[in-house]
């Protein structure tokens, strides 16, 4: 009754076929088939017609061969299978073909097929994010550990998450013992309430800093400075990174010196910090040890030079003009600059600038503090470019091309000069990864980054959406023929064959491109939309082609 009640194969929303089998599985013949079969096969009459009649000689050889498993084993045999259905492009699809024996003998087959075409584009993306998450985390994990400020985690209640090397090392000099858990438990400062405060403010999304005084195990003042930075997910605020930094002998130098001058520069000589003190005129009076250490010179060098000498061109200004500001506010002030070294390089430092005045109120020189932030300028400048670059390719990811789209879209409107958006993905990509592994295809993807950044102009924007797709935003386009023009360069370039495994392979790619109207400059996301329907009008039409639209 199953096999031949029509209105209840067609209740089921698989394709299902019902096959009667012929010369022991040499012929097949439509016998059922329901609604959902009759649609993917563009509702030809196929009842009693043999395999081979109805769909081509390629597509008929392959089903027979699974037939013929069922057949043969008398067992249910499952296969995944891609094909290219008028309908909707390239299809994912699942079938389970069940023998019917009668008689000792298989007389009909019964296959029923179900789309998993959207279950394998999640994979797909799944195995995609998984990727990019575990590069990002690789990344993340060496630029936090080995940094050598001490960073710690910790959650919204203040329980420490994690901390990285350098802070382990530094609160293992303060505490011999210590086995807290929660953050403010292990910090003891009279400023308790105060530093609970600014956490709290941290977690409503709002960086602070702070400097308090802590007392080591060994009843020694350590003056540390914090800054509580946010981590954000989705706009909400998941935990609290804390960046600490002793500034004990930072703010000892000026005591020290006014002090005792042999006691200052006890402490000055066995700095990793570089201590200056300047004149009026930023000559150097007294620079420390630590100078031919860090940056090459030779001390005796110094007594001809002044700050002005040692700091990098683009920031002589800036430094000129926090001096004297220094000087008439009697006011200390913080700045990152770069320092040349006796190489010729520069080197990030953040420096702490002081004036002395006597009991008098007249000026008597400066203290300046110059502690080397290298390490932490690298630290910031992956941070960003994780932000709004694609980790594998250097690509701008979607976010960046959102900001530049934005920028293109108002110049646009203000010059009325059109610009356009390019969509590509490569044809049949899955074959490289299945062959030569994703490893391979990673490859590929970088290989063809660098022939799209090498195509572009400069003013241009090259992203990457995922897995094999691409986009271009092409600002000042103005006609549809300069589209054109640069739509043949980049086929062009990407005809070339690529080097995979030691093998050269030819890859098809299909783009669709739109050039912006009045409509698309006033709602920028609909050309993206209208690309993304052009690079599907090209898959469609027989993929490795373009349609400009």
């Amino acid at each position: 009754m199953l096999i031949t009640n029509q209105m209840l194969v067609d209740g089921i929303e698989d394709m299902v076929f019902v096959m009667r089998v012929e010369d022991d599985g040499e012929r097949l013949f439509y016998q059922i088939i329901n609604q959902t079969a009759r649609e993917s096969l563009l509702h030809k009459e196929v009842i009693g017609k043999e395999l081979r009649e109805v769909l081509d000689q390629v597509t008929a050889e392959h089903l027979y061969r699974h037939y013929r498993k069922a057949i043969d084993q008398r067992t249910t045999h499952d296969y995944e299978d891609v094909f290219f259905s008028p309908l909707g492009g390239e299809c994912f699809a699942k079938t389970t073909l069940t023998p019917v024996v009668e008689g000792g003998k298989v007389t009909c087959v019964v296959g029923v097929t179900r789309d998993i075409t959207e279950q394998k584009k999640l994979e797909k993306q799944r195995n995609i994010s998984k990727q990019r998450l575990k590069v990002s985390r690789q990344r993340y994990k060496s630029l936090f550990e080995e940094s050598t400020q001490p960073i710690i985690y910790i959650n919204k209640l203040g329980k420490i998450i994690r901390m990285n090397k350098a802070c382990r090392r530094f609160f293992s000099q303060i505490y011999q013992k210590n086995q807290e858990r929660y953050f403010f438990d292990i910090l003891k400062t009279t400023d308790q309430e105060l530093m609970i405060q600014k956490f709290k403010e941290t977690k409503q999304g709002k960086p602070q800093s702070l400097e308090v005084t802590i007392m080591s195990e060994n009843h020694f003042e350590v003056k540390l400075q914090i800054e509580f930075i946010p981590m954000m997910v989705d706009r909400e605020v998941e935990g609290v990174y804390l960046m600490l930094k002793d500034m004990t002998a930072e703010l000892f130098a000026k005591d020290a010196l006014m002090k005792s001058e042999e006691r200052f520069r006890l402490i000055a000589e066995n700095s990793s910090d570089l201590i200056q003190i300047i004149d009026r005129n930023g000559r150097f009076t007294y620079v420390s040890p630590s100078h031919e250490r860090v940056l090459g010179f030779p001390m005796l060098e110094f007594s001809e030079r002044s700050i002005d000498d040692l700091v990098a061109d683009e920031h002589k200004e800036l430094i000129l003009d926090v001096l004297e500001q220094t000087h008439n506010e009697n006011h200390a002030k913080k700045l990152e600059v770069k320092f040349r070294n006796a190489s010729g390089k520069s080197q990030w430092f953040e420096l702490k600038i002081e004036p002395v005045f006597t009991s008098d109120g007249l000026y008597h020189h400066t203290n300046i503090v110059a502690r080397d932030i290298e390490e932490r300028k690298k630290y910031e400048k992956e941070l960003r470019r994780l932000a709004f670059r694609d980790p594998l390719t250097g690509l701008a990811n979607r976010r960046l091309f959102d900001d530049r789209m934005q920028k293109v879209k108002a110049k646009a409107e203000r010059d009325q000069i059109p610009f356009a958006v390019v969509m590509l993905d490569l044809d049949d990509f899955k074959s490289i990864n299945d062959q030569f592994g994703h490893d391979a295809g990673d490859q590929v993807i970088i290989q063809i980054s660098k022939r799209l950044l090498n195509t572009v102009r400069e003013m241009d924007t090259v992203g990457r959406l995922g897995g094999d797709e691409f986009i271009i935003l092409l600002p000042e386009i103005a006609t549809k023929e300069n589209l054109n023009r640069f739509i043949k360069r980049l086929e062009a370039n990407l005809d070339k064959p690529f080097l995979v495994e030691n093998q050269l392979l030819t890859l098809g790619v299909s783009f669709g491109a739109v050039l912006s109207d009045r409509k698309s400059i006033n709602r920028p996301n609909s050309i993206i939309i209208e690309a993304d329907r052009a690079l599907y009008e090209a898959k469609r039409s027989g993929k490795n082609r373009s349609i400009i639209l």
